[in-house]
């Protein structure tokens, strides 16, 4: 009978490789986290267990990511604010020019202006000219 080349049963399987790399031993080499973080034992009975250090990696993220979003809106209410108080002062600004354009166009504004030039004042209405129908 032939033997199954595929899949050898008669040996069982090697254990996976262990990781060469750790974010927790990587980590040790800067923080003492082996004070805080270990395996549990009796003469290390208040330390965290490893499998907690992910958790508390991810909670960190999640709390910077919170505080970033603050700023960010904060920054965003104060851009809000300085834009408001712009918009005010351009308005009161065209405010301003639109009431001096409409009282410099006013008849008795233009006469003044104009009497240097020698440019009078027309006091006679002036006449209808009506041109007679054809039929």
């Amino acid at each position: 009978m032939a033997e199954n080349k595929r899949i050898d049963r008669s040996k069982p399987a090697p254990p996976p490789p262990k990781r060469k790399f750790s974010l927790f031993q990587w980590l040790s080499r800067f923080l003492p986290l082996g004070k805080v973080f270990g395996e549990k034992n009796e003469t290390n009975k208040d330390l965290i267990p490893i499998r907690y250090f992910y958790y508390f990696l991810w909670v960190v993220f999640l709390l910077l990511v919170y505080e970033r979003i603050g700023y960010l809106s904060e920054q965003y209410v104060r851009r809000s604010l300085v834009l408001k108080k712009e918009v005010e002062d351009l308005r009161a600004e065209y405010t301003t020019i639109k009431a001096e354009y409409m009282k410099s166009g006013k008849q008795s504004e233009v006469v003044q202006k104009v009497q240097g030039t020698g440019l009078e004042e027309n006091l006679t209405p002036p006449h209808k000219l009506v041109a007679p129908v054809q039929e």
